[in-house]
């Protein structure tokens, strides 16, 4: 019989929206999953197949996005509730936090300060989503109130202050976006990026699209500090699970990501439980 094999999973959430409401999930995940708790977590990732095995976990912050007159989330409150949550399990995990990183740098660095009391050993990163399209609507996320935080020096100082604090920036943005990524990020090689998602590569664009994101792609993997994680599937093409086609498109699309990147820089991540919802 074959030993298990050890796997870390990068990128998974917890939340219950009944005490802790956050309108930037939407209406169709408070519907369909108003809670998802570390058991329910851990139940999910104790059912993988053969021969992995899951031996740590990295939560990705829920905050989505935060802007002036929107909803206000306590950021640093749901990493102390994450941790409460999966410290009695027992299973080893970190935590990659919400961080408004374009503000002024004191405040910056007061509230990772907060962040590694309200998680002690636990912080390993931070999340700032920057998906944000000028056209379409559908492709800016909730509470993301800019397309030029990439440009924005005071953004910058963010970034470099997580290098000096030894820890990675998670990149959340659209292929249009990615050149704009790759120029900034080269500026700060102390500071890991690992980009999720596959960039949101978004289901049903036409093929000068396919190639902005090819270009854009490219462009990021040429920075070496810079990771991809392999999730969000169904964004890139709906139905993949039941339709050949669809699942062809993903496995290419897959496969050029690791061509780019290296296998050494590439990381499958479950994105539970949105990827299953």
């Amino acid at each position: 019989m074959s030993q298990p094999l050890q796997v870390c999973d990068p990128h998974f959430h917890l939340w219950d929206l009944n005490q802790r409401p956050n309108p930037n999930l939407g209406t169709a995940v408070e519907e369909s999953l108003p809670a998802y708790l570390a058991a329910d977590y851990l139940e999910e990732m104790g059912r993988l197949p053969a021969p992995l095995e899951l031996s740590s976990s990295i939560h990705v912050e829920t905050v989505v996005g935060q802007m002036e007159g929107g909803f206000v989330l306590d950021t640093v409150g749901e990493t102390r509730w994450v941790c409460e949550q999966m410290e009695p399990t027992g299973h080893p995990f970190g935590v990659v936090a919400y961080v408004h990183l374009a503000r002024d740098p004191t405040e910056t660095e007061s509230v990772l300060k907060q962040h590694e009391e309200a998680g002690p050993g636990r912080l390993r990163g931070v999340r700032m989503i920057v998906n944000h399209h000028p056209d379409n609507a559908d492709l800016t996320w909730p509470q993301v109130a800019s397309g030029e935080f990439l440009r924005d020096p005071v953004f910058g100082e963010g970034i470099a202050l997580l290098g000096e604090r030894g820890l990675a920036f998670d990149l959340q943005c659209n292929p249009h976006q990615l050149e704009d990524a790759a120029r900034t990020f080269g500026d700060y090689p102390q500071t890991p990026v690992v980009l999720d998602h596959l960039a949101s590569f978004n289901d049903g664009e036409d093929e000068a699209y396919t190639q902005m994101w090819r270009q854009g792609m490219g462009a990021l993997a040429a920075v070496p500090h810079t990771f991809v994680k392999l999730s969000m599937l169904f964004f890139c093409a709906g139905g993949y699970c039941e339709d050949a086609a669809q699942e062809a498109k993903v496995r290419d699309l897959v496969r050029e990501v690791i061509d780019l990147f290296g296998c050494d820089r590439c990381m499958f991540a479950s994105n539970f439980p949105v990827d299953r919802i």
